[in-house]
């Protein structure tokens, strides 16, 4: 097992943090740590002899910028050919696809105009860069519902080339099978796979969009989640999602919209920050139709 520390700063307290957590889970797995200091010739023979990779958070331009292309990311994309298995937590997961968010805020991704703490205007749009591309076609988002991060995959995405968007959130984890094209929850916290084929921006509205939760034991194909253009959301008053109500964690607000949508073809909707989403089911109990406006 290869714990890849490229994305964190403090490099020493995850190897030792990650090397613990993977020797309580089966005390027989040899762990080797690869540093932004590790040279390109010790990684490449470690990814020859290697069965699995795990890159930890941080920042994932720090990822890219440590493995650019050449030898050493041309060893990690044999490594997940020869069928290696490849994956992350945080930035871990963010750089997987050909292109990756880098970072910003929904709102920012949207075009809400704001300032940083030191009052210049920030940036407008999605922050968009180059991935390691591990998962072709694919942009892919953590911390996602924790973060109220749907806004910003979701501009991403129309403005493309990617069509597919998977968010996966803080306690959950997906299997992706690059050869089958399919995605499989691991976890009973879920993810949510988007197919933004038929999505645009117009007039302050981003969308339609379709997406599936993907929880435990639920597989589901890469190709798309509908084969036609889907209708356009009513203009009709819809149920408000709140926030927080007592009992329920406001970080997964988000997720209870889809939750709530999937269920019947009642309308939903749901603020934060500027923004807001309108939703509801397709009547199967399983995909939300879905626009994002501003």
């Amino acid at each position: 097992m290869l714990v890849a520390t490229a994305a964190t700063g403090p490099q020493e307290d995850e190897a030792v943090d990650k090397t613990e957590a993977l020797l309580a889970h089966d005390a027989a797995t040899e762990v080797i740590v690869l540093r932004r200091e590790t040279g390109d010739a010790q990684t490449i023979d470690a990814l020859q002899r290697a069965r699995s990779v795990f890159f930890t958070g941080g920042d994932q331009q720090r990822i890219v910028d440590r493995y650019p292309p050449g030898p050493v990311r041309e060893a990690f994309r044999a490594f997940v050919q020869r069928g290696g298995t490849l994956g992350g937590g945080s930035a871990g997961c963010a750089m997987l696809g050909e292109r990756m968010l880098l970072g910003g805020r929904s709102a920012q991704a949207l075009g809400i105009p704001a300032k940083d703490e030191d009052g210049s205007e920030r940036v407008l749009g999605p922050r968009i860069g180059s991935g390691m591309g591990f998962l072709p076609g694919v942009l892919t988002d953590s911390h996602f519902f924790e973060r109220d991060r749907l806004g910003r995959l979701c501009a991403a995405l129309v403005q493309g080339p990617d069509k597919l968007g998977l968010g996966v959130g803080e306690d959950a984890a997906v299997e992706v099978d690059l050869a089958a094209r399919t995605v499989r929850g691991l976890t009973w916290s879920e993810s949510l796979l988007i197919d933004a084929r038929c999505a645009r921006a117009e007039g302050g509205r981003w969308g339609p969009f379709v997406a599936q939760l993907v929880g435990e034991g639920e597989t589901l194909a890469l190709g798309g989640l509908c084969d036609q253009p889907p209708e356009v959301l009513a203009e009709a008053a819809a149920t408000r999602i709140p926030v927080v109500e007592p009992g329920q964690n406001r970080q997964l607000s988000s997720w209870r919209l889809f939750r709530r949508a999937r269920d019947g073809q009642e309308l939903f909707e749901w603020h934060s920050d500027g923004w807001s989403v309108r939703a509801r089911g397709l009547g199967d109990g399983r995909r939300v139709l879905f626009e994002v406006r501003r």
